[in-house]
């Protein structure tokens, strides 16, 4: 019985010694070779692509080098200290400083260890990250009486503080404190870390959990990436003006209409 051996990629020698037993080849490649009674077929493929590195998709940890340049976006960096600023391997720093130098996003300047990069095209790194950038999240929505919606606020990130939990107010709130647009705020969204229980959050700061009509949003991610470079005004933690921008971009309501704002307001590029 004629035998055929099928393959995703198939060496010449491993293709010519199993020809020379008779056996019939097929690879991923597009090389055929099937000898058969009133039938040869051979057909010579393509050689293998060079396998590529995967470039650095800014989301998730890489999303931490892109913020950590918009954030500070006059500044010039060493890898080994974007790395330690970003909270990241110096190999995932370099692969992401790498991309967006042959996109020309950043500059560098020196060479060797002393070599050093500086970002040229803020508004260009900002609209690539927005474009990559993507959220595993957890929400957990939860329901806590207030007279006001600011109130509401301030007290959820009072009861968060003396919890001991750490978080950042963001959404519609967060950009009330940042940037003023909106008069009303229906939902008090906060990250939280990712190793609090929301159920014993909610219990601790006078929340009950809901499945329908809350006005407050826990939310978590793995490794809290959604936490970094966090910042205090009047005494509450508020995410970073560019995390703010991608979590009011997902109201689909008015998030749109709110995110150019802020961009325009607290952004700057």
């Amino acid at each position: 019985m004629p035998v055929v051996v099928i393959a995703r990629e198939m060496t010449e020698g491993a293709r010519e010694a199993l020809a020379a037993q008779g056996v019939g080849t097929i690879d991923g490649l597009g090389n055929i070779r099937l000898e058969l009674p009133g039938l040869l077929v051979r057909v010579d493929g393509t050689a293998p692509r060079p396998r590529t590195k995967t470039r650095a998709t800014l989301s998730g940890k890489s999303s931490l080098v892109a913020q950590a340049m918009l954030l500070d976006s006059g500044r010039s960096w060493h890898v080994a200290d974007l790395a330690e600023h970003a909270g990241v391997s110096p190999a995932l720093a370099h692969r992401v400083l790498q991309r967006l130098g042959d996109l020309e996003i950043v500059a560098s300047q020196g060479a060797g260890p002393s070599k050093r990069r500086r970002l040229v095209e803020p508004s260009a790194l900002f609209d690539l990250w927005v474009e990559e950038h993507r959220d595993r999240s957890r929400r957990y929505p939860a329901f806590m009486l207030a007279s006001t919606t600011d109130d509401l606020a301030a007290t959820v990130c009072r009861n968060l503080e003396s919890a001991g939990v750490t978080y950042a107010l963001t959404g519609a709130a967060a950009i009330a404190r940042v940037a003023p647009i909106l008069t009303s705020i229906p939902v008090v969204e906060v990250w939280l870390e990712g190793i609090a229980d929301p159920a014993t959050v909610c219990e601790e700061i006078g929340a009950d959990q809901v499945t329908s009509g809350p006005n407050v949003v826990l939310q978590q991610e793995r490794d809290d990436v959604p936490l970094a470079y966090r910042t205090q005004r009047d005494g509450v933690w508020l995410v970073n003006v560019c995390r703010l921008y991608i979590d009011v971009r997902r109201d689909p309501q008015r998030g749109s209409e709110q995110a150019d704002h802020l961009r325009r307001e607290a952004i700057g590029f």
